[in-house]
């Protein structure tokens, strides 16, 4: 019982710290070839920033702490979203699949989200 537990805590701790993977590009890269990247889908590896029920608007950032905004808003989008947003916690890695729309109000990057799905989901056999 007490391997189980610290191979879970090990774990645990393993999905909560960011890879240095050479294939996660980050948002700096996307804001500065823009051009390219707009309107293509892509699955990066972010921290849940914020998620604002009044405005419907839900935000993350990578390792350099650039946001990323998406719009939730809409029944088609809730329904897409319901279940992701039931167990959502700030500050957990979660794996995202978007399509780049522009640059953002403040300086961030928008887009079109797909889905979000916990990065320990990856880990965990």
């Amino acid at each position: 019982m007490k391997k189980l537990l610290i191979a879970i805590l090990f774990i645990l701790y393993q999905s909560t710290s960011f890879s240095a993977e050479s294939d996660n590009i980050l948002i700096s890269d996307i804001i500065a070839n823009i051009d390219n990247y707009k309107n293509q889908t892509i699955t990066l590896n972010l921290r849940l920033k914020h998620v604002d029920k009044i405005f419907e608007k839900i935000v993350f950032y990578d390792t350099e702490n650039i946001d990323i905004e998406f719009d939730i808003s809409g029944k088609v989008k809730k329904k897409l979203l319901a279940k992701n947003l039931i167990n959502i916690h700030e500050g957990m890695v979660y794996r995202v699949k978007f399509t780049v729309i522009g640059f953002g109000a403040i300086g961030g990057l928008t887009g079109d989200l797909h889905e979000f799905v916990p990065l320990i989901f990856d880990k965990i056999p």
